[in-house]
């Protein structure tokens, strides 16, 4: 599956983001490799990238607004989870040697559903165990690249709970989780979701990949996730 990105190769760091004006004086974010001009710049941030909007976005019915950027690579439909699915599961199989006989539900909802499960604000995913019943929910309107790491997290806590020990610390089921997540999305170059996935400066999520890619490389990818289904903690 190829996942549709902005075509970065179109970004110039002297035109702003987003009205595309030639920029004599500009406030630049040298990571994403993007540039904005005051005006642009003092708008409200997408709450998919956190850059600002600018003057027109998207708003979706939950109250949440998207840039336009983000919009046109956002998931919106169950049905752009499909390709998702069947690449992460594949990945795991082939890359990571986390094989799966049987895979859970989907389905996609927005922030009023998630937090109706008991997630706080910011959730863009949420694997959850119910009597007869297990799902992957994925929040509606995030851009693909992120659909698909996410995807990935919540995959990678329902293969937890098949084969690691119960009560492992909550920095080793999370950190474990993001760094999978990280793999598919260095296998796939999906570089705007890796930045995003290192700035994430919450526990334990922080903490557990840096751990977890320190470890790698000594243990390699085999190691980790042998660690994984061993260890109480990290």
């Amino acid at each position: 599956m190829k996942i549709a990105l902005p075509k970065t190769s179109a970004w110039r760091i002297d035109t702003c983001f987003v009205c595309h004006k030639h920029l004599t004086d500009a406030v630049t974010f040298p990571e994403d490799g993007v540039s904005f001009c005051k005006t642009c710049f003092h708008t409200v941030p997408c709450s998919s990238c956190f850059l600002p909007c600018g003057p027109k976005h998207r708003k979706l019915t939950d109250g949440r607004i998207i840039c336009n950027v983000c919009h046109s690579i956002a998931l919106i439909t169950p049905r752009q989870l499909v390709p998702m699915y069947e690449l992460t599961i594949k990945f795991f199989k082939r890359k990571l040697k986390m094989k799966l006989k049987e895979h859970p539900g989907l389905k996609v909802v927005d922030t009023r559903y998630l937090q109706s499960l008991g997630c706080p604000p910011g959730t863009w995913g949420l694997y959850l165990r119910k009597p007869g019943e297990e799902t992957i929910y994925i929040l509606n309107g995030i851009p693909s690249d992120q659909s698909l790491i996410t995807l990935a997290h919540e995959l990678t806590h329902y293969w937890q709970r098949l084969n690691c020990p119960p009560r492992q610390s909550l920095e080793l089921v999370e950190g474990f989780a993001t760094w999978v997540a990280y793999k598919l999305a260095s296998h796939k170059n999906l570089e705007r979701a890796k930045l995003g996935m290192r700035r994430n400066i919450a526990e334990p999520y922080y903490t557990g990949l840096r751990t977890m890619l320190a470890l790698e490389q000594n243990l390699k990818v085999k190691g980790v996730v042998k660690l994984a289904k061993q260890a109480l903690s990290l």
